[in-house]
């Protein structure tokens, strides 16, 4: 799930036609820096998260963060991109908010814990 334009379909599925809505950023810093970066439509938000923990997981990540930011495009802008004609990658036309953050911890893999009722 490598950086895209904005105005693309979301990462979480290449079939998907909905505009991009969220930006999810993976940092850690243990054992070493990572970052990554994913798109996602409304639709599929929580599997670009779940994606990007398994990557995490998958590379033994851990002391960082998930970052989900909602997302459109600033208004004068090109589709959500600066008009600059280079066609690369580019977020600075785009309006951010941080809604949430998450922290990354190593989480072994296996079955989720098991809560009791809830009364």
């Amino acid at each position: 799930m490598d950086a895209c334009t904005p105005m693309t379909a979301c990462d979480a599925d290449r079939r998907c036609r909905h505009v991009a809505c969220f930006q999810v950023q993976l940092e850690a810093s243990q054992p070493e820096q990572a970052h990554r970066q994913a798109f996602a439509c409304a639709y599929h938000v929580a599997d670009v998260i779940e994606a990007l923990r398994g990557w995490a997981r998958e590379h033994d990540l851990a002391g960082g963060q998930l970052t989900i930011l909602a997302i459109e495009p600033n208004p004068g802008t090109a589709g959500g991109r600066q008009a600059t004609g280079t066609g690369s990658p580019d977020t600075t036309g785009l309006r951010q908010f941080a809604f949430t953050t998450l922290p990354l911890r190593t989480i072994p893999p296996g079955p989720a814990p098991h809560r009791g009722p809830t009364s």
